[in-house]
């Protein structure tokens, strides 16, 4: 009997053992990916873990392929083949999905891999945030499960949210789109807590005190609800967004003059999803003088004249300073000639100038982290970025892919 426990407990030790050596791997494997996708190398990080766990096999894993793929993908074909790029330094996501510009295509149905897990990991309640976050995202793109139909989708969103909430899984965004469910199944009075949740994780989210205004509205708690719009109307930059909460406004304090006046209150009108935000990309630079300019600044740069490659970094900057792809055009002809130092010195003295509006302010200094980064500079890149989103955020709206980024370049930079 000795004997066999003792076999009984060598056998226990090589699997603790064995696993303990799993979950380090695990680890590893997810950091990596996470550095990847900070240097928005997406395409690799995707690769990464799916050579990892092609079976997905594991939660940890397979939530993390779900996050890169809903976030980075350029394509997509329902939610069940994604197609990815490693974007260069002067790429961005939204003109690559513009051009269907891809490194690969993945078959990766998220929902049959996280149904799957979570059959066989019942108490695994991360689980029913991701489906949550899932068909949230369906819901939004219009691009997934159009067989369920929206009302189905949100009684899953609701479902999956309560679950996973209720464990101590959720964050501003999926408390928000619980609240969202309800309020776009009728459910007002379920909406108020998660979206004053939401508001509580995040307090400048415009989308929850807009929504969360409209619940209030159809409950007839007008001062509240007028509180809450009133707060979205400050915070949103769009000009759409702004004009539908200000209608609300309107409409609310109609109704609280009717209500002090003794009059019935009328039926208000329903308030709009949040979607696709509107474009707030300013005047583009112009092709036409980009093609004239732009061939000069090249020649000149080759031929490393220096007082023409001033006066023709100017020319070109001054066609739109409010238009990011001045920067890009301007980064690329540097870094191709290997004059990155030079234009660091362009743009350093742009952002000196005072007076300016904080949409160039920002890409000035937007492109500046850009270059220290490139230059393995972590720490002026660091600064510049704090800076680039500090003005960002003044110019535009909150969901613009330029935050990500940011986001993305500075946790990179903060762990340098």
């Amino acid at each position: 009997m000795r004997l066999v426990f003792s076999f009984f407990l060598a056998f226990l030790l090589t699997l603790t053992a064995a696993s303990a050596q799993t979950d380090k791997a695990e680890l590893a494997a997810l950091k990596q990916a996470n550095d990847l996708v900070a240097q928005r190398k997406y395409n690799s990080a995707f690769v990464l873990l799916q050579q990892f766990d092609r079976q997905n096999t594991r939660p940890a894993i397979v939530m993390r392929k779900q996050e890169i793929a809903l976030s980075y993908h350029i394509t997509t074909r329902e939610y069940e083949t994604f197609s990815m790029k490693d974007l260069a330094l002067v790429e961005t996501l939204e003109q690559m999905r513009a051009q269907r510009s891809y490194d690969s295509a993945y078959r990766f149905p998220i929902e049959t891999a996280l149904l799957n897990l979570k059959r066989r990991n019942p108490t695994n309640y991360k689980l029913d945030k991701a489906l949550g976050d899932y068909y949230y995202s369906a819901q939004q793109c219009d691009c997934a499960e159009k067989a369920k139909g929206e009302d189905r989708l949100f009684a899953l969103m609701v479902r999956h949210y309560e679950v996973a909430h209720l464990r101590g899984y959720g964050d501003y965004l999926s408390y928000y789109a619980l609240g969202y469910a309800h309020e776009r199944l009728g459910n007002f009075a379920q909406s108020v807590a998660p979206f004053r949740r939401s508001i509580q994780l995040k307090k400048d989210f415009p989308d929850a005190h807009y929504h969360f205004a409209y619940s209030l509205l159809e409950l007839k708690q007008l001062e509240k609800s007028r509180d809450e719009v009133r707060i979205a109307l400050n915070l949103y930059k769009d000009e759409q967004f702004k004009s539908d909460a200000a209608y609300m406004l309107a409409d609310i304090e109609e109704q609280i003059k009717r209500k002090a006046e003794g009059r019935p209150l009328k039926t208000s009108a329903r308030s709009k999803p949040r979607t696709t935000p509107a474009s707030t990309d300013p005047e583009p630079i112009d092709p036409t003088e980009l093609a004239t300019v732009k061939p000069k600044l090249l020649a000149a740069l080759k031929g490393n004249n220096k007082p023409e490659i001033v006066r023709l970094t100017n020319q070109l900057y001054q066609l739109a300073p409010k238009d990011e792809s001045t920067y890009r055009e301007l980064l690329d002809l540097y870094v191709t000639n290997n004059q990155a130092p030079d234009l660091i010195t362009f743009l350093t003295e742009q952002a000196a100038v005072p007076n300016q509006e904080p949409l160039a302010q920002g890409y000035q200094r937007l492109y500046l982290g850009h270059l220290y980064l490139d230059q393995k500079n972590a720490p002026q890149a660091h600064n510049q970025l704090v800076l680039a989103r500090q003005f960002l955020v003044q110019a535009l709206p909150a969901n613009n892919p330029a935050f990500a980024v940011i986001d993305q370049l500075l946790q990179s930079t903060s762990q340098e």
